[in-house]
Order: structure tokens, then C-alpha cells, then sequence
């Protein structure tokens, strides 16, 4: 799971972008920034005192999360073809309809 970020309030100070940007440290790459899976479950265990059951169970819904997400995004194509193939059955429902009414009213 992941592990939570926290830190105390301090007041804040307004910085021109520019001068920020001047001197802001480095960007960190990916293989700096991963924490290895043993120190991940450490820092669970000890600082966030999880049993290893909680963190199984909360690695299970964040593993759950991860995939609906790839889901989603995997369906967002079907969605548009989805949602175009909806509008023209309620398009002829509607004509459906209209023809219906015209009927009843002939009668």
C-alpha cells in the first residue's frame, strides 16, 4: 500500500516562478524516487503499526484500484463508439414513438 505523507503546517512564502525555478533542486529520476519493497513494508510495519494482515488487505484494494484505473482507461476508445451506437437507438426509439402516437391519434 501506500505509505502515507505527512508533515507539520509551517507558514507559507510567496516565490516568483522564475526565481523558484532557478533554484530548486533537481528533479529526482524514477529509480530515486521507488522505495524497495523490503523498506516499503518496514516503514508499514514500524511507523505506521499495520499487522502484515492489514498491509495484505491494503494491498489487495490498492491492487484492485490499479486495475480498475487500467480499465478504464482501456475502455475510454469503446466508450466514444459506446456512446455514439446509445444516441442513434434512442434516435430511432424516439421515431418509434412519434410513429406510435400518430397511429393512436388516426384511430
Amino acid at each position: 500500500p501506500p505509505l502515507t505523507i505527512a508533515w507539520d503546517h509551517f507558514n507559507e512564502a510567496k516565490v516568483d516562478i522564475d526565481t523558484y525555478e532557478a533554484n530548486c533542486p533537481q528533479r529526482r529520476d524514477r529509480n530515486q524516487i521507488l522505495l524497495p519493497y523490503k523498506e516499503r513494508w518496514r516503514r508499514l510495519a514500524e511507523e505506521a503499526n499495520m499487522t502484515e494482515d492489514e498491509i495484505f488487505e491494503e494491498t489487495k484494494k490498492v491492487n484492485v484500484a490499479r486495475r480498475k484505473r487500467a480499465e478504464t482507461i482501456s475502455n475510454l476508445d469503446g466508450a466514444q463508439w459506446e456512446e455514439r451506437l446509445e444516441k442513434a437507438q434512442r434516435w430511432l426509439q424516439n421515431i418509434r414513438n412519434r410513429k406510435a402516437k400518430q397511429d393512436e391519434q388516426r384511430m
